[in-house]
């Protein structure tokens, strides 16, 4: 992989300075970093429960119950070369980041070059969304599944979906950031969606981080019950 072709991508996440190489040119579009991941991690840091330090701080947070990390168990989808995943473990989450094979590489890479940032090394595996033996190697469920920009494919959408419900614990929640890639992925990913998330909330822009808060970009929450 050719990382020094692309610009590097830097990452305020907490008091963490992250950066990322990515390799644009490569035929595998997770090893680019994309707006979602950047989005959906500055989300979470913008409403993450910290010690009040100041009356800002003891503001009441909208997402607190969903964004407090401690004892939960996180997993990422599609983990790329690692801004989504390795932002939200540099606020404290415990995830295990995922991907296909070719893409692993940029991963590993990007996780040893942010290590000192992080609190924790997270576990990295690679999950191929049809293959059930590697599902099952991951040990669900999980009270979070992650997920940034991996709906663009119409073969792997319905796959996406599948894992993600094999993936999550009944009361857990799906964080997606999502952006329109392709039409036909779209519409089977939210029918298959509906199927098996009778609970979809889609967070109002005026809750994104101010500074990230793309119109063409969305997080969702997704949950199997109430």
């Amino acid at each position: 992989m050719k990382f020094t072709d692309s610009p590097v991508i830097e990452l305020a996440v907490g008091g963490a300075a992250l950066s990322f190489e990515q390799d644009n040119g490569s035929i595998h579009v997770g090893t680019s970093v994309w707006p979602c991941s950047l989005v959906l991690v500055k989300f979470v840091d913008r409403w993450l429960p910290r010690l009040p330090s100041s009356t800002a701080d003891s503001v009441p947070k909208p997402y607190a119950h969903l964004l407090h990390f401690a004892g939960k168990r996180a997993i990422e989808l599609g983990s790329g070369c690692g801004p989504a995943g390795l932002g939200l473990a540099a606020l404290g989450l415990d995830v295990v980041l995922t991907d296909i094979a070719p893409v692993l590489p940029a991963l590993r890479r990007n996780l040893k070059r942010n290590r000192p940032a992080l609190p924790k090394t997270p576990k990295v595996a690679q999950l191929y969304w049809n293959n059930v033996a590697q599902i099952e190697s991951l040990k669900p469920p999980f009270d979070l599944v992650v997920a940034a920009d991996v709906v663009y494919m119409e073969d792997s959408a319905a796959h996406l979906v599948t894992a993600m419900d094999a993936l999550i614990a009944p009361d857990g929640v799906v964080l997606l950031g999502y952006q329109l890639r392709s039409p036909e992925a779209h519409q089977v990913f939210w029918e298959r969606c509906r199927q098996v998330f009778p609970v979809i909330e889609k967070v109002s822009h005026e809750d994104l981080h101010p500074d990230y808060a793309y119109e063409e970009t969305d997080v969702y929450l997704l949950r199997k019950r109430k």
